[in-house]
């Protein structure tokens, strides 16, 4: 695949801007008017929307280009010379490695639950309101000013007792990391999907960035309520975003191109 410098800069850049909504996600909980509209018919219309787009893209373009690149490898660099066999063995191939990507995606997510099994690295429709709950209960307590959670000696001290501020704090790491994990597939695929077909990549970097907001939120708030720091609960959550432009990276050097505009 050869790529030229623009698009090799353009695929960088819808890849970090689909990572960073990540932190789109880690803002909205500073504000308790932003969590407010965070509703689950809001989420219902992010997910639906990424869903579609995503399963759109995966079986109407990628699996196609897909099933063109064998074509193109097996008929000798010219796809006019696959002949029925060639392009039978082209779609078998391609649906082995789609087979493939699914069971990899499958498999991180299963090592990660093992590790983790009390971390869900999406936020679920009940996570979303006992958060709004949580922020209801804080406005009651601390007022309506509430900016950071303090103490009386003026410390940043969370939530709730010891062992639940612990609780919260490790659950907010934790999926930090698992959101990491699982973002660097994706990563590669908005990589190779941009430098293939700019449209392609602007679709998908729309895709998983509606699809990153809510992991943001459910990275965040957890460390926020463990620990009253905004940095904190921002440093998560921009560490996780991190995830999706290294993928870019890794996509990067499977293209094998690189910045070679020959």
């Amino acid at each position: 695949m050869v790529a030229t410098e623009n698009r090799v800069a353009l695929a960088f850049g819808l890849n970090i801007a689909a990572g960073l909504s990540t932190c789109i996600g880690g803002i909205i909980i500073f504000n308790k008017k932003l969590v407010y509209l965070t509703n689950p018919s809001s989420l219902g219309i992010a997910f639906g929307v990424s869903a579609g787009v995503m399963i759109f893209i995966a079986l109407g373009d990628i699996f196609g280009e897909s099933v063109n690149a064998f074509q193109e490898g097996l008929g000798g660099k010219d796809e006019q010379n696959c002949d029925k066999m060639c392009k039978g063995n082209s779609k078998m191939f391609t649906t082995i490695c789609f087979i493939n990507g699914a069971a990899i995606i499958f498999l991180i997510d299963f090592i990660i639950h093992k590790i983790s099994p009390d971390i869900d690295h999406e936020l679920s429709i009940d996570k979303i309101n006992t958060f709004r709950q949580t922020f209801s209960q804080i406005d009651s307590k601390y007022g309506p000013d509430l900016v950071e959670v303090q103490t009386s000696h003026g410390k940043k001290n969370g939530c709730g007792d010891v062992t639940t501020k612990q609780t919260l704090n490790r659950m907010g790491i934790l999926t930090a990391l698992a959101i990491a994990i699982h973002n660097l597939p994706e990563g590669v695929t908005t990589y190779t999907g941009a430098v293939k077909d700019t449209k392609l990549g602007i679709a998908l970097a729309i895709a998983i960035a509606l699809h990153n907001i809510p992991e943001g939120i459910a990275v965040a708030t957890p460390i926020y309520f463990a620990t009253g720091s905004k940095l904190k609960a921002f440093r998560w959550t921009f560490i996780s975003a991190l995830a999706e432009p290294f993928g870019g990276i890794i996509g990067w050097l499977i293209a094998g191109d690189g910045l070679n505009a020959n």
